[in-house]
């Protein structure tokens, strides 16, 4: 790609870590959810506002009732691959740099899960299919990368994975979707009991090297944090953010030219498993 011209690789410049996900979507820490065994998220804070209960949802026989239950906690949100494994993930494509990361992958016979948002999915549903010939695991990433979803009706939050989940399946109808990740990290109780009644896992992540943040940081700059974010903080049991889609990742392609066959090296890096 002609983007890699201005981001040729990792240095080994040392850079300090940048708060987990969006600066307007707070910590990697999620209220009202017990975290499953592992490494914590990125920032390590939790987050000080409450998180109320959201409405009902209206009766509906295809699935449960949504409502946080006081006598059943929701599901534990998945921090780690829960061995020695690493697990490698990509969110907000698919997109133009798509393939270029499908083929470094594909170069090191290293297999890893893309979290997938419904708008790019119905603009590049040839990505899609690419992923799943490749034998990489999916994720449901919403439609629009709506960070606010977890906080919205259950009938709503239902619709909207329902609706990712079938668009998905337009490309690839045999498809298994059993991960999903909120966008911005901002899991609430009802989020994660929905995706669990649509047969999904909560995904979380416990290493972030900011790569969706292009205002901080950009070219070799970007290139050279996220190589040493990941070197730093990768260890027995990661999960891996970065991204392949929601705008120029260029600099996570330069990255990851350099960083998979360091990581595959040390670490046996895997896909989540279906």
């Amino acid at each position: 790609m002609a983007a890699l011209a201005f981001a040729a690789g990792c240095s080994h410049e040392t850079h300090p870590t940048a708060a987990s996900w969006h600066a307007s979507s707070g910590s990697g820490s999620y209220p009202g959810i017990t975290p499953s065994a592992g490494p914590s998220a990125s920032s390590g804070r939790p987050v000080s506002r409450p998180v109320s209960s959201p409405p009902p949802s209206s009766p509906a026989p295809a699935s449960p009732s949504a409502s946080a239950s006081s006598s059943s906690p929701a599901p534990a949100i998945i921090r780690s691959t829960g061995g020695a494994t690493v697990a490698l993930t990509f969110d907000d494509g698919p997109g133009p740099d798509t393939p270029t990361i499908l083929k470094m992958l594909r170069e090191q016979g290293v297999k890893a899960t893309f979290c997938l948002i419904g708008v790019n999915v119905q603009e590049y549903p040839q990505y899609v299919q690419e992923i799943v010939k490749d034998g990489h695991t999916l994720c449901n990433h919403t439609w629009k990368h709506d960070e606010a979803l977890g906080k919205k009706s259950a009938d709503v939050i239902r619709a909207d994975l329902q609706k990712t989940n079938d668009e998905i399946h337009k490309a690839v109808p045999d498809a298994q979707i059993k991960y999903f990740r909120h966008p911005g990290g901002n899991f609430t109780p009802a989020a994660v009991q929905i995706a669990a009644d649509l047969g999904m896992k909560s995904l979380g992540w416990s290493v972030d090297p900011s790569d969706w943040n292009i205002k901080k940081w950009s070219g070799q700059q970007m290139t050279s944090h996220i190589c040493s974010n990941v070197r730093n903080n990768t260890k027995p049991g990661s999960i891996v953010l970065s991204h392949d889609g929601g705008g120029d990742r260029s600099a996570t392609v330069a990255a990851y030219k350099t960083l998979l066959p360091e990581l595959a090296n040390k670490f046996t890096l895997v896909a989540m498993p279906v």
